[in-house]
Parts: C-alpha cells; sequence; structure tokens
C-alpha cells in the first residue's frame, strides 16, 4: 500500500508541471472563434456613424457619416457636400464618386473590414475570409500590442491574416493582399455592443486614412436606396 501511494504521489509530480502547457496549447478552430465573435455584434442591424477622416495620402482632413447594414451595405458622403466624396458598397459592387465624377465601378471586398463589425452569419463570413486569401485552417497564438490574440492565417508577416483577442473575441487586424486594417480604441456605447472608436487603413504599407467615431447609433430604420449602385450612378457622370 506504500509502495502505491508513493507511486501516485510521484506519478502526480510529474503530471501537475505538463497540465499547463497542455491546457495553454489547445487552440480553438476559426469556425469557433469566428461564431464567438460574431456572437458580439448580434444586436448591431445597422449602424450611422459621424467619424473623422484623416487623408494622409491626400494631407487633408473632414468629418463624415457612414451607413453601414447588414449584409454587405455601406455608404460614407460628407454631409452637405453632395458629390464631393461619395462611396457605396452593395453586396460585392463598389461605386466610388470623387467631386462628382465616378472613379470606380467595380467589384471589391474593400469592405470586409466593416462588416465584421455588424451582425454576421459565421459561416458566411468565413467563406468571405477565404475569399480574400485568409488560410482559415491555419490558427496560432501570436501578440499584438501587448495582447494575446488569435492569428487566422498563415504566420508569416505578409501573409492574409486576422487577428482576434483571445479574452474579448474582437477583432484587432485585417489584413488582405497589400490592405490592412488596424482596430482599436474600443468602446461599449451601448449595452453590450462594441465598436472600434479607431481604425487606421493602410496600403502598401503606407498609411493612408485614419477613422475616429465622433458619434454612433445603431439599428436606425435605413432607406435601402441610399445604397441603389445602378439608380446613384445615373446622377453622376465618369471620370476621364
Amino acid at each position: 500500500m506504500g509502495k502505491r501511494l508513493n507511486f501516485l504521489i510521484l506519478l502526480s509530480l510529474l503530471i501537475i508541471p505538463i497540465l499547463p502547457s497542455v491546457v495553454l496549447s489547445y487552440i480553438l478552430p476559426s469556425s469557433q472563434i469566428i461564431a464567438i465573435m460574431t456572437n458580439k455584434f448580434t444586436a448591431i442591424k445597422t449602424l450611422v456613424i459621424t467619424q473623422h477622416t484623416k487623408d494622409l495620402h491626400h494631407e487633408k482632413a473632414f468629418d463624415e457619416i457612414v451607413t453601414l447594414s447588414f449584409p454587405y451595405l455601406y455608404r460614407s458622403e460628407i454631409p452637405g457636400q453632395p458629390g464631393k466624396r461619395l462611396i457605396i458598397h452593395n453586396n460585392s459592387k463598389t461605386l466610388r464618386i470623387i467631386d462628382r465624377k465616378i472613379t470606380y465601378d467595380e467589384e471589391s471586398y474593400d469592405f470586409i473590414y466593416r462588416f465584421l463589425l455588424l451582425s454576421h452569419d459565421p459561416a458566411q463570413l468565413l467563406e468571405m475570409l477565404k475569399e480574400v486569401g485568409i488560410n482559415t485552417d491555419k490558427v496560432s497564438l501570436t501578440r499584438f500590442e501587448g495582447k494575446i490574440a488569435y492569428l487566422i492565417g498563415e504566420k508569416n508577416e505578409g501573409s492574409a491574416r486576422l487577428l482576434v483577442d483571445k479574452e474579448l473575441f474582437l477583432p484587432l487586424l485585417l489584413k488582405h493582399g497589400d490592405y490592412r486594417f488596424d482596430f482599436s480604441d474600443y468602446i461599449e456605447f451601448m449595452e453590450h455592443a462594441w465598436y472600434p472608436f479607431q481604425i487606421v487603413y493602410a496600403y502598401k504599407g503606407e498609411i493612408i486614412e485614419e477613422y475616429t467615431v465622433l458619434d454612433i447609433k445603431a439599428n436606425l430604420p435605413i432607406d435601402v436606396s441610399l445604397f441603389d449602385i445602378p439608380l446613384i450612378r445615373t446622377q453622376f457622370s465618369k471620370s476621364d
């Protein structure tokens, strides 16, 4: 009996130091990470955001209204200046108007970063991430600005990836192609609803624009004609 007890004690002393590393080594699959993350935004069906935009590429700053609606509807415009800078995204199409001229009218994934922060179907979002080149079969842990985060995608620095805060399950960074978006300064602007009050958009390693939320309202009724690209296209001419 004494020998058996001594053996069990010795065995426990050997196993206890190993347990923490076994527990810590378990990493959630991307499908579960995305499901938990999207659950953070289920209360947000529409958003109307007043934001301050710093256009570092053109060295100017201005306020604009961003309107978002699930699924895949985005519109930004400078209040009181119709056609000065108007961007509309509807499903997979993007229309960009600058100084009343159409400068872009094609399919794009440019606004996937905004749709991470709305009510979303996890399976659809996972497919969108795959479409922009993120390997959703690969998940690891990393550190990002002092936080431990899940890294969905390849580990090499230049790869397409999504970083999600391990504790809060909020997106911290999205990178695909030459685009990178950093999310920070999360604020609970209504009960159980969080939003990053600072977003930084970079292209090919250069910061292009910074967005700072001035005001935000959720779940207001929204006129879907605001996102009618064919209708709005007729009001403007194409850029030379």
